[in-house]
């Protein structure tokens, strides 16, 4: 058989009665566009409706469908990554099975990746793109779920909806290897595990779900955020930061029963909290994203570069704790932990891109193309 243009992976679970209409909707769709070169795959988790024995009665008329039926795995992630394994075209366009996602949109994600983007991303938050039916409190739910992961993830800034569940992707400019799918997000996933690839945005407006009933629940939540734990290095650099802020206040307030010198024992609890946190950032934070050209630095290197990284926050929280001690007579601790706030941006900022990924951004272009260099 020739290699079809492209490839539409669609998971499924219970959604035997989406599954039919949906597919001869693509088709319909796909053949209107002039794309006749093309297939399906359904990637069903043994769904006890029968939605896999919907599809492959498809399949019968239509050797373009198939559908994978997997027994004892489940997970919208992982089902994604077994259609990847499975595709036979370059370019692979993920959607769900619900009507949520308009098959008039898949002939647009797979232009723009022809056009030259990585990935394609239908997106409900660009300009032209909306909701339709969705109540003020989704929309808001929705709304601040995308602002925290585009503050978790940097690579989720690439696009207005790096949480759409709706987009296309050439799948030379990923490594399946390096995908550890989890819980339903996957095109986070996919960004997160792939910096340098090139994003453009399709807006679409998302529609609501024609028959069944929606997968939202709290597993979904709690895959999320554990997705986001795995993915992210800040929710450790935060817990870290929290326990290097009470060996700051410890050590000042130790030093401060030793000497009435506020300078010093500000400076005491800022060397303290800095060899805590470099030493919980090795071994905790940092441990799965670290850059090999990082570790051949060396520990000792390491500590330097993060003394140097940290040198901002250092001088934002001194010279806060000084002015407010100075202006407002405010105890020299709450001027402290004041300061030590103002200073926490600066060095996850610059420990990220100094210390331990040693600005993983840099040099995308020759890993984008070693990426692309063929099967």
């Amino acid at each position: 058989m020739s290699t079809p243009r492209a490839t539409i992976i669609i998971p499924t679970y219970n959604e035997a009665e989406n599954i039919g209409p949906l597919l001869d909707r693509i088709v319909e769709v796909m053949e209107k566009e002039g794309i006749e070169s093309f297939e399906v795959i359904v990637v069903d988790d043994d769904s006890p409706d029968g939605t896999c024995m919907v599809a492959r009665r498809r399949s019968e008329r239509d050797p373009r469908i198939r559908c994978i039926l997997r027994k004892g795995e489940k997970g919208l992630s992982s089902a994604v990554v077994t259609g990847f394994m499975n595709a036979r075209a370059p370019i692979a366009v993920v959607m769900d099975a619900d009507f949520q996602h308009p098959p008039e949109v898949i002939p647009r994600l797979i232009r723009a990746v022809e056009e030259g983007a990585d990935v394609a991303v239908a997106t409900r938050y660009a300009r032209g793109g909306g909701t339709e039916g969705w109540s003020p409190i989704r929309l808001l739910m929705s709304r601040a779920a995308t602002l925290a992961v585009k503050v978790l993830v940097r690579e989720a800034r690439v696009t207005s909806d790096p949480l759409s569940g709706f987009f296309a992707v050439r799948l030379k400019s990923i490594r399946l290897d390096d995908l550890k799918p989890k819980g339903f997000k996957i095109l986070l996933e996919i960004l997160a595990r792939n910096p340098c690839l090139k994003v453009k945005d399709v807006p679409y407006t998302f529609r609501e779900r024609r028959h069944g009933e929606s997968k939202l629940g709290f597993k979904v939540i709690t895959d999320f955020l554990r997705q986001s734990w795995e993915i992210s290095p800040m929710p450790r650099f935060l817990l870290v930061g929290a326990s290097g802020v009470v060996v700051n206040l410890l050590v000042m307030w130790l030093t401060l029963r030793l000497t009435s010198y506020v300078d010093v024992a500000s400076l005491a609890g800022i060397e303290a909290s800095i060899l805590s946190n470099y030493t919980l950032h090795e071994t905790f934070t940092f441990r799965h994203f670290f850059r090999r050209d990082c570790k051949e630095r060396g520990a000792l290197r390491r500590l330097l570069y993060y003394h140097r990284a940290s040198l901002a926050s250092i001088i934002t929280t001194y010279l806060s704790m000084r002015i407010l001690v100075t202006i407002t007579s405010i105890n020299p601790l709450i001027a402290q932990f004041v300061g030590i706030l103002l200073g926490f941006g600066v060095n996850y900022v610059l420990s990220v891109e100094t210390v331990w990924e040693c600005g993983r951004h840099g040099g995308c272009s020759g890993r984008v193309q070693e990426a692309r260099r063929g099967d």
